[in-house]
């Protein structure tokens, strides 16, 4: 067996067919159409029946199909800094030349809604598309977390031993006031019923998606990052969607079957933790390194897009979204320990990501927490999301290589 995938393939394609006939069905309806980034609370999205685009989910598409690395140089060309966010520079140069954009494209908005729940590049991007289309924005302003506001946070559900309660109504009031711009921009008020449906639906499909990252961690690691990483659509942008729980549910099955057969995706000698925002351009990587017996339980990016959606609590879920520990200070940065070692890993592939500053940061102080806590080395490569010229391929795979060898 050189490599055995879980088979989700199939099942994102239908993921992906149902979400673009609601688009064309609601746009024809003429409902609102807005662009939303990571972290924004997506069950709105199904609340209020909107059309959304997310500029961090295009970028990668664009990536994985080629056109990103002529709108990232149009972009460019157009004034924009060359060490500005990938994904911004992908979008904007899509706006600027649709014409070497990867089809379908975002469908113009009427509206923007970020956050500030990780990157401070979110709320610029929306001030420059909120410009050019002349548009409202609203952005969610999450806390950072520290210390003295959140204590034990889980990492996969987000679920804390204490809050302070000040930060949570004040997120809540934020939350909130996005409701109410969503009701003064889509002209209609709060649908109370639909508004509990749609948190229900979250709620199962959020449960889902943690025990799938919770059974990658199993022996054999049982599927490929190839599809693992596509975990972070549904966790990010289409959490209140039931084409999303028809897709956690089946996928759930399949992993659950694969680890009861004790099944893996490769002949596994290397158990990897990995984290960064994924080289779209070039994912046939974690491919390469699987079939090598290099395989990877645990990916901290994936798990930083999920969190345990509460229907009880609809509004407190949304502020638990933002406890992730890119999201905290360094102090923090323990809560990835503990599934650390039910991974039992025995190294770290880090991405260093010149396409994204933020979450660059903190590659080295998680190589040096698995380094001192558990004895666990790091490699970190440079490999941006969006622009492959900065990643050569052959050097990476020869540097995996030998830091593999090291592990051995």
């Amino acid at each position: 067996m050189d490599w055995n995938p879980l088979g989700y393939k199939n099942l994102y394609r239908e993921l992906f067919r149902k979400h673009l006939q609601r688009q064309e069905e609601l746009l024809k309806k003429g409902n609102k159409t807005a662009w939303f980034f990571s972290f924004a609370p997506s069950e709105l999205i199904y609340v209020f029946d909107i059309v959304p685009a997310y500029p961090e989910q295009y970028s990668a598409y664009c990536a994985s199909r080629g056109s990103s690395l002529d709108l990232i140089d149009e972009s460019i060309s157009s004034g924009y800094g060359h060490f500005l966010c990938d994904y911004f520079k992908t979008t904007v140069g899509s706006i600027i030349s649709p014409e070497k954009a990867t089809k379908p494209l975002m469908p113009p908005p009427d509206f923007i809604v970020d956050t500030r729940a990780l990157c401070v590049a979110h709320h610029e991007m929306s001030e420059v598309f909120a410009r050019k289309f002349g548009i409202p924005k609203y952005t969610v302003n999450y806390p950072y977390w520290t210390e003295d506001s959140v204590r034990n946070v889980d990492e996969l559900t987000k679920e804390a031993e204490w809050v302070d309660p000040y930060y949570v109504s004040y997120t809540v009031s934020q939350l909130k006031g996005l409701v109410r711009f969503l009701e003064n921009v889509c002209g209609e008020g709060l649908d109370e019923e639909r508004f509990r449906k749609v948190f229900e639906i979250s709620e199962k499909t959020s449960k889902l998606l943690i025990e799938i990252a919770r059974l990658m961690m199993s022996r054999p690691t049982p599927g490929s990052q190839r599809e693992i990483a596509d975990l972070v659509f549904l966790g990010f942008f289409v959490l209140g969607s039931e084409y999303a729980l028809e897709f956690a549910e089946k996928a759930y099955s399949t992993i659950k079957e694969r680890v009861k057969k004790k099944e893996g995706v490769s002949n596994e000698k290397i158990r990897l933790l990995t984290f960064g925002i994924m080289p779209w351009h070039s994912l046939a990587l974690y491919e390469y390194c699987e079939m090598k017996g290099m395989n990877f339980p645990l990916n901290l990016y994936v798990n930083a897009s999920l969190h345990l959606s509460d229907s009880s609590k609809p509004f407190e879920s949304m502020v638990r979204r933002s406890l992730h520990f890119t999201n905290c200070s360094y102090d923090l940065l323990e809560c990835i320990l503990k599934n650390a070692k039910r991974a039992e890993i025995d190294g770290a592939l880090l991405l260093e990501n010149t396409g994204c500053r933020i979450t660059s940061m903190i590659t080295r102080p998680i190589a040096d927490i698995l380094n001192e806590n558990l004895g666990v080395p790091s490699l970190i490569l440079e490999a941006p999301q969006c622009d492959p010229r900065v990643m050569n391929i052959e050097r990476a795979k020869t540097q995996i290589e030998a830091f593999a060898e090291s592990l051995m």
